[in-house]
Formats: C-alpha cells, structure tokens, sequence
C-alpha cells in the first residue's frame, strides 16, 4: 500500500499523532491554536528519535485558530486518508463545569465537520473525554451531543461506530478513559481492538499493569524534580494507606443527603498495586510512596505514562509542559487504532456506508444520567444554566 496520509486538528502535544506514525500514517498537516504546544510539535520535527521514528517529517505545522484555515490548506494539494482530532474537551469533561455546547469550545466540533466537508477522507477518526457521552444538548437533554455527532457524520456520509476505551485494558501503566468514533465513506466502520488486559488476568488476557511495575523501569533519577509535601501535609498523609487521600466533602443531594465524599486535590496517595490514576494538567499529581520518599510523580515521570517517548521535548513553563502532557491522549490509542484504521484501507470496500447503532453502554450512561439529574435538579446549577432549574 502507497504512503496512507493523515491531517490532524487540535493537535495539542501530539500524543495522538505520535502513535498514528507508530502505526504507519503519515501526517500531512497538524493545527494547534496555542503557540507553545506548536513549539513543542516543531521541536520535534527533528530527525529520528530514540524509538526509531522520524515524526512529523515534511508535514505543514499550523499555528492557527482552525476557523482560519481550509480544508485545502491542511490538504495541501494531496490525497488524505484519514483526518483525526477531538475539539477541545474542557466543555465536556468532569474536571470543567461540563457547560458542553454552551461553552464556546464545545462549538468548535463544527469546525472538525467543515473540515471533513471540505476534504472528503475516506475515514476520519474523533475523539473526547468520556464526558461527550452524557453531555447535554443545547435542549439541556443528557446524552444529546454523542446522539446529535452521530446523527451529522451519518448525514456526512458517514458509517461511525463509537466506544468508550480504557488505557489499562490495552497495556497501559495508567487508566484513562477517552471517547473514540472511527467513521468510513464505504461499508461498515471496523470494530476496535479488542482489551487485551483486565483487572483480574484470565485465560485470554493479562492482568492490567500497575504503576509500581512502571516506576521499577522509569522511576525518575533526578531528585532536582522531585516536589515534597509540606511539613503541614506530610504530617495529615502520614497515616494514609496507598490508594486513599485527604477526604473533602461535597454538596448535599437528595440521594447523598450526607454530601459528595472526595479527595481534596492534590491529596490522594497512589495505590503502586494498580495503574496510575488518569493524568492530569496539573503539576498536583499524585502522591508515590517510593524509595523511601513520599513525593509527587514528576514531569518525566507523566510524560512516559502517557506513552511519549523519552527524549520528546516538551516546551513552555513548568506548568505549561504539565498542561500539554495532561490534555494529550495516551499515544497507545492511536497506534492500536491506527493499527484498525490502516488494516481497513488496505481492504477498504466498495460499498455505500452503513448504519451502526450507539452502544448499549452509551445508553446505560445517558438513562443513568438523567435519573441522577432528575432526583437532585435542585442543587444541580448546571440545570439552572441549561434552564431546566
């Protein structure tokens, strides 16, 4: 098979697109409004790296708000197989106030079906929190947006199938959850790969991996990077088993009239028996009992849990380089994807697209959802928002 082009939007720090190229893609074009994660995209555009890949090599790297740029630009006068990318996910996911289409970011999907318009792929690949699935329509009806994207791709012409997948369940030293949608012009859309981990190993598959099992590997050396608790801190964690944190409570509801029980941010000591919580954009990640110290997962540390390989350089702040890292998706989902999508075009049939059904877990979520809105409107702003209070 020729060189199978890609072109990806909301590029980010590449995590996406660095396991595309481990796959076999080429990228053509990547667009990314936010002028650092660009730094580090060009950064890298630099030969071979230690994992044998020549990333990004000849392709146009735009630092532009994508409502600025065509279909043509990003093409840039080639045949593209695959257009990838997930609109920002602040407006949908449970770290933000889940404003979903009533945040401005949560419009810019439009964006990603212009482009698709205008470049007519063969196949495209989305993605998003697992936040997309139960988001609210501009109506204020849970479960809206993932039913209104699948209702426009099918109108794009479109076969789409969606899934929720977890990291760990394919290999992962942490679990992250993110929403994927595969789309193809012709026949049916391929199915995902299928979890070769799980919680408790069994005949046809491993036991998930556990961050201890990281950190004998990829532990960080480097004790410049190393952030300790306080001495306040130190002294509230010191009784804390591994896999439990400093409990804050939340508001009351009629159905938790004793409030929502947490962990205050930046409190929680990681259980090393499991994989990693999901990283986040913030430099508070969790706690690690290692080595005899009591310390947070560092920079490094993040940056190879999310699967980059070790001598990709991140540009910015400290706390822009933990931004980038947090928002990235986990490179093992688009190499195993990728992987799906390329066995695909080599086959790729000649048939009109068919029409797949959301899963059936997408609609225990949604039902869920709304049942949980339903009991506790009252204390829920975010009904008041959608006008539903």
């Amino acid at each position: 098979m020729n060189t199978v082009n890609y072109v990806s939007l909301f590029s980010g720090a590449g995590g996406l697109d660095i396991g595309l190229e481990r796959a076999g893609f080429r990228s053509v074009s990547l667009c990314e409004i936010e002028s650092v994660f660009c730094d580090t995209l060009k950064v890298n555009q630099r030969g071979i790296h230690d994992d044998g890949h020549d990333y990004f090599k000849d392709a146009k790297i735009f630092n532009a708000d994508i409502r600025d740029i065509s279909g043509a630009d990003l093409a840039n006068g080639k045949q593209i197989d695959l257009v990838v990318g997930g609109p920002p996910c602040q407006a949908f996911s449970s770290a933000g106030k889940q404003l979903s289409v009533l945040d401005p970011r949560g419009l810019l999907v439009n964006e990603y079906f212009r482009v698709i318009d205008e470049i007519q792929p063969r196949m495209f690949l989305f993605e998003n929190v697992r936040g997309v699935v139960t988001a609210r329509d501009s109506g204020g009806e849970p479960g809206g947006v993932i039913k209104e994207l699948l209702k426009r791709f099918w109108e794009a012409g479109y076969s789409c199938r969606a899934e929720l997948l977890n990291s760990a369940d394919y290999g992962s030293f942490q679990r992250r959850v993110r929403c994927f949608i595969i789309g193809t012009k012709n026949g049916k859309s391929p199915l995902f790969p299928a979890p070769t981990h799980q919680k408790q190993g069994g005949l046809f598959s491993a036991t998930r991996k556990s961050l201890g099992a990281f950190l004998e590997n990829h532990a960080d050396q480097n004790r410049e990077e190393f952030t300790f608790p306080t001495e306040t801190l130190a002294l509230q964690l010191h009784g804390l088993l591994n896999g439990t944190g400093l409990k804050s409570k939340g508001k009351a509801e009629k159905t938790r009239p004793g409030g929502h029980w947490g962990y205050r941010q930046g409190t929680f000591i990681a259980d090393l028996s499991l994989p990693a919580r999901t990283v986040t954009g913030s430099a508070c990640q969790d706690w690690i009992r290692w080595d005899g110290l009591l310390r947070r997962l560092t920079l490094n540390e993040v940056k190879l849990l999310q699967g980059f390989p070790y001598d990709w350089e991140i540009c910015g702040t400290r706390a822009q380089k933990y931004t980038q890292i947090g928002n990235a998706v986990p490179t093992l989902f688009g190499e195993l994807i990728g992987k799906v999508i390329l066995r695909f075009l080599c086959e790729y049939p000649n048939s009109s697209p068919a029409f797949i059904e959301m899963p059936h877990t997408f609609r225990g979520y949604i039902d869920y959802t709304k049942k949980d809105h339903a009991r506790n409107a009252d204390s829920r702003t975010v009904h008041r928002r959608f006008g539903k209070g």
